[in-house]
């Protein structure tokens, strides 16, 4: 008898708008997550959901999504009352949201932590409190859950909120723990727009899936007649909890302040909502240009809808243009991550890779995405640094010409290591045994006590490519724009297979190097030692070829006079940074010289950041 196929996905039940008490019931889905074997709790590959009430000081008891009576009905039915449902939601959505990173920069990515390869942990109910955060230390992801205030909106007046029944919050959260493993330093505050950064891209990745689920964009496309800039829960952030904290509105919304620019906006969110305002600007356009002749089709040729409801066969395919305009806008989005310098981000930089990403897959930009994008940054004030136009040419990282391609030992592991990532990008692997922790309360990845889970296959090709990358990198420290004199570590490296939409495909290695100066400079004020970070991001044809160094150096008279001159003036506003930063923070005069030094890590937290909402 001929085989059965494992089915690549499995349906799941969630919510798709939040469940307010409101005049509206909270719209519950199905949706496709990636179907692997899984423990209770549930416990995946690289995902586990521990259900512990850090308040109550209790196990709930772990649902079991492989138990066949919940197989055969696609998941529990949605429930606020139902703990088993809170660790369904919170694994579906998370997994929804991994799958998305997993496609767009075309490798799956690796969430597994420490020595013992802890996976990442969601906990639904961790504590009692208005706020959800990603903790890099404990490798998790916390949901608080209270009681709304009296003012609340659609909801009641002290009903019960959880944030880990928002698909907002969950993708979000599960967004900030992504972009820790695929960048670490961009949780360290150097500059005003790292931290926004996190806070921006976060929200962007949330808002864009809520046009991944057909029957939300259906309804909301005949609701406002197409226009997706009026208000919609398509384009607003965590309406439950906006309302039940009392702002009297989503905590968040796409559309931002209309006259709000870069210049003179220093707090994180605000910062962060003009990010997602000119990639939300872009996408705006993109959409009315990709409907245009479906409206002046059903129009007769004037473009202008009659008063009433749209004509469903018009609104269905109004719909589904939304959609794959969204989703396309998202898989740019996360696929510029690969075109990042490994520190010190700034909105520029993320245009610039933005840019060079799509044109690399979509040379022809047939949809116009670029252009759009590129005017919806330039009304929000955002200009990159080193570029002398907005043009599409100037805009892109400029190629490597300086560089000898990857040879001897890195020749020979690279077609090894697409080899074992091909193999793990397209044939999921399993465990054999998955536990459940049998204590309360979480450790760190390197301290806990649960039995480890097997390195990846191929860790033994990695360790040696990562040693010849190294080796590689000292040798070419100064084409690479590193200081031969410092260590250079390799921070990260992968494999990529990328599919453009005319089929063809892309297959590269990304590598990111980073320095690190502890040297002796001294803060004049402080009397502590200045740590100063560099660094830079390789992307390498599949011939060997290296394509493109993105570089944030550190000085160096040894570099080119323009490369040293903007690494100097890039410090400077760094120590300017850290100066203000130090200057609104009221515990800073009170810190004692151990605390000064570990100030910015103190300061890389984002339960403090989302303590303010």
């Amino acid at each position: 008898m001929q085989p059965i196929a494992w089915p690549s996905t499995r349906p799941l039940k969630i919510y798709a708008t939040d469940p307010t008490k409101g005049y509206e019931e909270a719209l519950k889905i199905t949706i496709a997550v990636e179907n692997e074997e899984l423990k209770a709790g549930p416990i995946g590959e690289r995902l586990e959901v521990v259900d512990y009430d850090g308040n109550a000081k209790t196990f709930y008891d772990a649902v079991n999504l492989d138990d066949p009576a919940i197989l055969m009905q696609g998941g529990l039915d949605p429930s606020e009352a139902d703990p088993r449902f809170h660790q369904q939601m919170v694994y579906a959505v998370a997994s929804r949201t991994l799958s998305n990173f997993d496609r767009a920069l075309g490798r799956r990515i690796d969430l597994a932590r420490g020595p013992r390869r802890t996976r990442l942990r969601l906990l639904p109910h961790a504590f009692r409190g208005r706020n959800a955060f990603y903790d890099s230390k404990l490798h998790a992801v916390l949901f608080g859950y209270f009681n709304a205030d009296a003012d609340a909106g659609t909801n009641i007046p002290a009903q019960k909120i959880y944030t880990c029944l928002s698909h907002d919050i969950i993708a979000h959260e599960m967004t900030h723990a992504i972009v820790d493993r695929l960048r670490r330093y961009f949780l360290e505050p150097t500059n005003a727009d790292v931290l926004a950064f996190h806070e921006g891209f976060s929200d962007i990745v949330a808002l864009f899936q809520h046009f991944s689920f057909p029957d939300l964009v259906d309804r909301e496309i005949q609701r406002r007649r197409g226009d997706l800039q009026q208000p919609t829960v398509l384009i607003e952030l965590a309406q439950q909890f906006g309302f039940a904290t009392g702002r009297g509105r989503s905590l968040r919304s796409a559309l931002g302040d209309p006259s709000a620019t870069l210049a003179g906006t220093t707090e994180v969110h605000d910062r962060g909502a003009i990010l997602v305002a000119a990639v939300f600007d872009g996408f705006f356009q993109t959409y009315r240009t990709r409907i245009r002749d479906l409206v002046r089709i059903a129009t007769g040729g004037s473009g202008e809808l009659p008063a009433g409801d749209l004509q469903p066969d018009l609104a269905r395919l109004v719909a589904q243009e939304a959609s794959r305009t969204a989703q396309r806008q998202l898989d740019m989005c996360i696929r510029a991550f690969d075109y990042l310098p490994p520190v010190d981000i700034t909105f520029g930089d993320y245009l610039r890779a933005l840019v060079t990403a799509d044109f690399d897959l979509n040379p022809d930009d047939p949809w116009g995405q670029r252009s759009a994008l590129i005017e919806g940054f330039r009304r929000r004030g955002i200009y990159p640094e080193g570029v002398t136009s907005l043009a599409e040419e100037s805009l892109r990282w400029p190629t490597v010409t300086n560089l000898p391609p990857l040879t001897d030992s890195l020749q020979d592991l690279l077609p090894k290591l697409l080899r074992v990532e091909a193999d793990r990008f397209s044939q999921r692997t399993r465990e054999t045994e998955v536990t459940r922790p049998s204590r309360p309360g979480l450790s760190a990845p390197e301290e806990d006590a649960e039995e480890a889970v097997q390195p990846p296959q191929g860790a033994e090709i990695s360790k040696r490519l990562a040693w010849a990358l190294s080796s590689y990198a000292k040798a070419n420290a100064l084409q690479l724009l590193l200081n031969p004199n410092l260590k250079i570590a390799v921070s990260g490296f992968n494999a990529v297979f990328r599919v453009a939409s005319s089929g063809r495909l892309l297959i590269e290695l990304v590598a990111q190097f980073v320095q690190t100066d502890r040297s002796s400079e001294v803060d004049a004020l402080l009397g502590i030692p200045i740590e100063k970070r560099g660094g830079t991001t390789i992307i390498v044809g599949v011939d060997g070829t290296v394509r493109y160094a993105i570089a944030k150096p550190l000085p160096n008279p040894e570099l080119p006079q323009p490369a040293n001159g903007a690494a100097i003036a890039r410090l400077e506003r760094q120590k300017s940074f850290i100066a203000q930063f130090d200057a609104h923070d009221p515990l800073f005069p009170y810190m004692s010289p151990d605390e000064l030094k570990a100030r910015m890590d103190a300061r890389m937290n984002l339960r403090g950041l989302h303590g303010g909402y």
